[in-house]
């Protein structure tokens, strides 16, 4: 059913067709289409679902045609939006991370999203897109992160999710007593190293100390001599030696594939992994847990994913935030998109229509208030600098530099670690 368009929308519409009609006698031209530019940052798991806005526009607004510039999030997303900025030619919408608001919003390039639209979100959401008391990105889907893990293993050798760092020390030493590698991973990619290091340092540093960034760029923390961050990376080298042997030379297909296989029990990684493991795992049954911080009191990690901004120059603004309310509001295709991506909604009134094996567990620490966003240190920490420290710190895994090296390259580039400095 066609919803009725806003009177801003319509008369953009309404304009192009005047514009097209009658230049001679009796002659009528069909009208122009409103073309929106749209760039994209797409994680692992998001390709494919510019196809599904582009058949749900055709339907709703079939005089909107969207000409989508789709990057790499990780790779690419950050140097291209920076360029645009610089040259002044600002997409009309922009598809980003909830974490991406709070960097850009500070430009003067985002345009401001209207009441109706961020009143679909649920509240913990706005909080990642606000900036100066305004809202500045809509978000649409949230993924989780932490160990997923083979409940089947589990359940064969009587483990529990460890709390603890001694309890999870168990629980590898009694996978590796079974024959069973305790934990999936790829190194690869140096972005693998950077999520997990964010991840311990999400429930380890950020959640006591929220602008330990500013501190860092001030000179007032460090990563040299910081045993906290020591220990964070350590924990990517105590998994490292527990899992495969090529675990330095494989991707994160590889790594997907053997886990969803049985070949490992735990994998320290986000709810995109479950992408493939819905499609290729079904016989297999997973949790997820928090990776045990010193504490014994880690929290489940939330990132808000897939976040919709748009230009504050764009000619259009006006259809484009009906567009943007249309897309709240479309449950059909939120669906499709949440079951494809195998994430959560962020919008009020819209929940997964697909079996999330995760569920029950996301559940389980969401209404312990046991959920923690990690939003908070990525934009406390650019990703440039975040995957340039995991690019040395593979070098470390490699056993080709000294972890000091690596603190002290982090603490030597700490100005890069802002918006625009790379």
């Amino acid at each position: 059913m066609r919803r009725k368009k806003s009177g801003a929308a319509a008369a953009v519409i309404l304009t192009a067709v005047l514009t097209a009609c009658g230049t001679g006698k009796g002659e009528v031209r069909e009208p122009e289409p409103v073309i929106l530019s749209v760039l994209a940052g797409q994680s692992t798991s998001d390709a494919g679902i510019e196809d599904m806005i582009n058949e749900w526009m055709a339907q709703e607004y079939p005089e909107v045609i969207l000409e989508w510039e789709c990057v790499d999030w990780g790779d690419s997303f950050s140097s291209k939006i920076q360029g645009r900025f610089a040259a002044g030619d600002i997409p009309d919408i922009i598809i980003g991370k909830a974490q991406d608001v709070q960097t850009y919003a500070r430009t003067g390039n985002l345009g401001e999203i209207p009441e109706q639209c961020s009143g679909k979100i649920e509240s913990w959401a706005l909080d990642t897109v606000a900036s100066g008391g305004k809202v500045y990105g809509i978000p649409y889907n949230a993924w989780y992160q932490g160990v997923i893990y083979n409940k089947g293993i589990f359940e064969e050798l009587n483990l529990e999710p460890p709390e603890t760092e001694e309890e999870m020390d168990q629980v590898i030493k009694r996978l590796k007593e079974a024959g069973i590698v305790p934990f999936a991973a790829h190194f690869q990619e140096s972005w693998k190293a950077a999520n997990m290091t964010m991840q311990y340092m999400t429930n380890e540093l950020f959640r006591d100390i929220p602008d330990w960034g500013d501190q860092f760029r001030e000179g007032k923390q460090d990563f040299s001599g910081n045993e906290v961050i020591r220990r964070c990376f350590e924990n990517n080298r105590k998994i490292l030696q527990n899992s495969w042997e090529d675990a330095l030379q494989i991707d994160q297909f590889e790594s997907d594939s053997r886990f969803t296989q049985g070949e490992a029990a735990m994998y320290l990684t986000g709810s995109w992994s479950m992408q493939f493991a819905s499609q290729y795992g079904e016989d297999q049954e997973f949790g997820i847990f928090p990776y045990p911080s010193q504490n014994g009191d880690a929290y489940l990690i939330r990132e808000t994913n897939m976040t919709f901004m748009k230009s504050a120059d764009s000619e259009y603004g006006d259809l484009i935030d009906d567009i943007f309310f249309s897309l709240l509001t479309e449950k059909d295709l939120a669906q499709e998109i949440l079951a494809f991506t195998q994430s959560s909604s962020v919008i009020k009134g819209i929940t997964p229509g697909y079996d999330n094996k995760l569920q029950n567990d996301i559940d389980w620490y969401i209404e312990n208030d046991r959920v923690t966003d990690v939003s908070v240190g990525n934009s406390q920490l650019m990703w440039e600098f975040q995957d340039k420290v995991a690019v040395q710190q593979l070098l470390w895994l490699k056993n080709e530099l000294p972890l000091e090296s690596v603190l002290r390259y982090a603490d030597e580039n700490r100005k890069y670690s802002s918006y625009g400095s790379w």
